[in-house]
Formats: C-alpha cells, sequence, structure tokens
C-alpha cells in the first residue's frame, strides 16, 4: 500500500458537506463492537467516536484481526514477538487514554496474519467469533471500509458485513487510508466531532510511537505516518458510512 504526503482526496472533499453525526445516531442502544484490522485503526478511525461511546457508559468491544507485526518486517532490533509485545502494550496505552475514567473495552484477538489475511479468513473465522457473547450480543458494528486500499482493513469490512447479517447488527464503515486518494463515495456519508474528546485521540495516537515515530529505526521499509497525516487524522472529523 503506498501511503499519501498529504491528505487529498474525494472522500475528504465529500466529508466537508456532509451532515453531523450524534453519538446515539451512531450507537443506537446495545452493544457497540469495533473490527479493526490492526492496533492503532481504532484510534485513527474512530478513536473520538469510541471516546464518547465510552464516557456515556457504553458496552464495547473490540475485535483486532491482527497483532499489528507485519509494520516493520525486516527488524532485527524488534523481531516478530516483539512487534507483537510492543503494538498489545500500544494498544492498551492508547485504550486507557480514550477512556481513563471508564472500563476498558472488551478485546478479542483473530490472529490473522498481518497483512495478508483475505475474506477466505474472515468466513472460517466467523463460527469461533460468534461463541464470544461481546460479538455475538453487539447491536452496532464499526469497522475499516471495504475500498480501503489494504487488504486486512478489507478483510475487516468483510467480517463486519458478514457479523451484521449474522446476528442482525447494524453497521457503520469508517475510511483510514480510503480517504485519500480518487474513489467512488458512498451516499450515506457523515461526520462525527466532539472536541471534548480531541485531547484525547491525540494523545491515544501519540501511544503508538512504533507507528507514529522511528522507533523502530533498523527497518528503512517500515510503516512511519506522515506528519502531515498524524495532524490529519488527530484534528478533522470522523467519518463514518451508514452499511446497514
Amino acid at each position: 500500500m503506498s501511503v499519501p504526503a498529504l491528505p487529498e482526496g474525494a472522500v475528504l472533499r465529500a466529508a466537508q458537506s456532509a451532515r453531523s453525526l450524534s453519538i446515539a445516531e451512531l450507537i443506537p442502544p446495545g452493544r457497540l463492537l469495533i473490527v479493526a484490522p490492526h492496533p492503532d485503526d481504532e484510534t485513527l478511525g474512530c478513536g473520538m467516536a469510541l471516546a464518547a461511546a465510552l464516557g456515556e457508559g457504553r458496552a464495547v468491544a473490540i475485535l483486532l484481526l491482527t497483532d499489528g507485526e507485519g509494520s516493520h518486517p525486516n527488524s532485527r532490533r524488534f523481531d516478530a514477538e516483539g512487534r507483537i509485545a510492543l503494538r498489545k502494550a500500544e494498544f492498551a496505552t492508547a485504550l486507557k487514554t480514550l477512556a481513563p475514567r471508564r472500563s476498558i473495552p472488551v478485546v478479542v484477538r483473530a490472529g490473522l496474519p498481518d497483512g495478508r489475511s483475505t475474506e477466505r479468513d474472515a468466513a472460517k473465522s466467523i463460527d469461533d467469533l460468534l461463541r464470544h457473547r461481546c460479538i455475538s450480543c453487539a447491536s452496532t458494528i464499526w469497522s475499516t471500509w471495504e475500498h480501503d486500499p489494504h487488504c486486512d482493513h478489507r478483510t475487516a469490512a468483510v467480517l463486519a458485513r458478514m457479523l451484521a447479517e449474522r446476528i442482525g447488527a447494524g453497521w457503520w464503515s469508517f475510511p483510514v487510508w480510503g480517504r485519500f486518494g480518487e474513489r467512488p463515495v458512498p451516499r450515506k456519508i457523515g461526520r462525527f466531532c466532539d472536541p471534548r474528546f480531541g485531547c484525547a485521540k491525540r494523545a491515544a495516537m501519540e501511544a503508538y510511537a512504533s507507528q507514529m515515530t522511528d522507533l523502530i529505526d533498523d527497518d528503512p521499509d517500515g510503516f512511519v505516518m506522515p506528519s502531515a497525516l498524524f495532524e490529519h487524522f488527530a484534528a478533522h472529523p470522523e467519518i463514518f458510512f451508514h452499511e446497514r
């Protein structure tokens, strides 16, 4: 996946005139399930809305497809186990930052391969995942968007669609990388912004030092968030598509 240097694209242009969404509209009564491909997508794509949901005492679960170990595959200082441990710690810190005085969401890990997941993986894992009450009893699902240009983000969307159909849940998707570049924009687009949680989202993003800084500096091909995109994700209203 090619990472742009600047935040530009069709989705961002459409979002400028999109209607504002309330947290009550994004989460009708019941449990929320967030399907995130990697640790950090829950913060980048919907961290402000997640903080707002937790701030209202809503029951939240997060399904992580992968442990995010594929972002710096050639690092010797951080091998695969070291990267998994690092990103688990960052994820825990980010969640505590988003909900400093609330219970942390229940987390389920699917254990899919980072950077190599497929629609077939989603179909194979769904029955096992539905054994978790926090998943089978969800009334609303948020996930990454099916047109995000990353295989794990698309797998998360496919899995979210399957889960929503199986349990009769509502479904909203949020674009992460799909907000950049030129692609068709769904008609049911909205934006969420609650300034009360803006600082918490920025701090949660900063918790992901392995992704936002050169902490892992021995892999020249490893991912580092461009500074302009960091500021974009930290400050821009969150974008949601009503899928179901």
